[in-house]
């Protein structure tokens, strides 16, 4: 995980990330385990480059916004797929559908446009995602042929 961020950190440069992302919250898995590593940029000698907050175990709702997104996902992903079999453009793809599926709490926009809106399309075309027209959004696991277990 602290590698997937240090990448990320990169691509978007110190600036950009600490302002897309100046908290992490996150449960207590094992992943997460080490704070420090996730709060240190490797860019800038260790210096802060966010602040990690775990949420109350079963207290989901302390994290609402992020399990909703997280059902996105495991539409297009469910949990007979192992992960490691999706790439860097398997993601690319997946995220530009979730992003482009219009949101009934952003008053039918889409999470694209909200990002564009806020922050560049610089930084979508950075990220690698795509603005799909709502007629070409699948949220479905045949988006991607993967192996499953």
């Amino acid at each position: 995980m602290v590698s997937s961020l240090d990448k990320l950190e990169k691509l978007l440069t110190h600036e950009v990330f600490k302002t897309l992302f100046p908290v992490l919250l996150t449960d207590r898995g094992s992943e997460f385990k080490n704070p420090k590593s996730f709060e240190a940029s490797c860019l800038i000698n260790g210096k802060k480059r966010l602040r990690i907050f775990y949420c109350d175990p079963m207290q989901s709702y302390q994290k609402a916004q992020i399990e909703n997104g997280h059902n996105f996902v495991r539409d297009i992903l469910p949990n007979n797929v192992y992960l490691y079999t999706v790439t860097d453009e398997n993601l690319k793809l997946v995220f530009s559908h979730i992003n482009s599926t219009p949101r009934k709490s952003l008053l039918g926009k889409t999470p694209y446009n909200l990002f564009e809106a806020l922050y560049s399309k610089e930084i979508i075309d950075l990220l690698g995602i795509k603005k799909l027209h709502h007629d070409e959004v699948t949220l479905r696991p045949y988006l991607l042929e993967l192996v499953k277990k």
